[in-house]
């Protein structure tokens, strides 16, 4: 939750300083609480990764230059015109502009928020317990997020098993070691995903418990009526702001219909459960956080 805030919020903001203190921010939670488990480790690559984002993306604007003779140039380099046809010329390099660098910078912090963002919630959410805090009616949502948040950081750590192992044996490193790498990192991670499916689907996940056809008909269409009235709810929250009452009551409306059809689908479930994972006082502040931090970003705060 904190880490779709801080995507979000990044994706809204323009200023560069708020996006670096984003960033930052998420790397200040990941060492604060990460822990010993294999996908804790994964954060330096998305760190890497989003230095190489914000390099790649000064890069193409100096490469790639739009800007036609600037009034202050920062920065002048010799003006290369390539011809692909009749009527298409391509401009490359010639004066930019701090302006022009500085909009370049921006969104390349703001891909680089996002980024970190994304690496902040692989490192410290568990599957496991994403898997136990969700509710029956959203099994088939919760595993698909459960198996894509663990593949980057199960990927990595098969990375750094195998290339301990070919340490140990003295083999190669470097691009020549590539070739030996790709096939024992991929049937590592496939075998460890295989072994969370048959985990999972020994403690019930994927499996229907027996209901009447009444009942059945009953919560499916519930969760159809909630569907629909959150939609209309929100097209007339856009579509006519002066009558907000009407218009939220039906998204109320639409949400509490949807929490019904998930306590009716989930009294079908037969997955098994020995620890049941109960909200405590940090789960409730981080769900605060992420409330204020997202009201902040939609109201423009943000980009003071």
């Amino acid at each position: 939750m904190l880490g779709l805030a801080f995507a979000i919020s990044a994706s809204l903001t323009v200023n560069p300083l708020t996006l670096s203190v984003l960033g930052a921010l998420s790397m200040l939670f990941v060492l604060a609480f990460r822990d010993q488990s294999p996908w804790s480790r994964s954060v330096v690559f998305y760190i890497r990764l989003a230095g190489i984002v914000i390099a790649i993306r000064l890069l193409f604007r100096i490469i790639f230059n739009l800007e036609s003779d600037p009034a202050n140039p920062l920065l002048v380099l010799p003006e290369v015109n390539l011809g692909l046809g009749d009527l298409v010329t391509m401009h490359l390099f010639g004066s930019i502009s701090a302006e022009s660098l500085q909009a370049a910078l921006t969104d390349g912090l703001r891909l680089a928020a996002i980024i970190l963002a994304i690496g902040m919630a692989n490192s410290l959410a568990n599957p496991m317990k994403l898997l136990k805090t969700t509710p029956g009616a959203l099994y088939e949502i919760a595993t698909a997020i459960s198996i894509a948040i663990n593949l980057a950081p199960q990927l990595i750590a098969s990375l750094n098993r195998v290339r301990r192992a070919r340490g140990l044996r003295g083999q190669s490193k470097g691009i020549k070691a590539l070739p030996g790498l790709v096939i024992p990192v991929l049937e590592d991670t496939i075998d460890q995903s295989m072994t969370l499916a048959a985990s999972m689907s020994a403690r019930g996940f994927g499996r229907k418990g027996t209901q009447s056809k009444a009942r059945l008909t009953l919560t499916r269409f519930t969760g159809l009526a909630g569907l629909v009235l959150i939609a209309v709810g929100a097209f007339l929250l856009i579509l006519s702001p002066t009558n907000q009452v009407l218009d939220l009551s039906i998204t109320v409306a639409g949400l509490l219909s949807t929490v019904i059809y998930i306590k009716m689908s989930a009294l079908g479930s037969l997955r098994t459960r020995y620890l049941v994972q109960k909200f405590r006082t940090g789960d409730y502040a981080i769900y605060l956080i992420a409330a204020l931090l997202l009201a902040l970003a939609f109201s423009g705060v943000l980009n003071f």
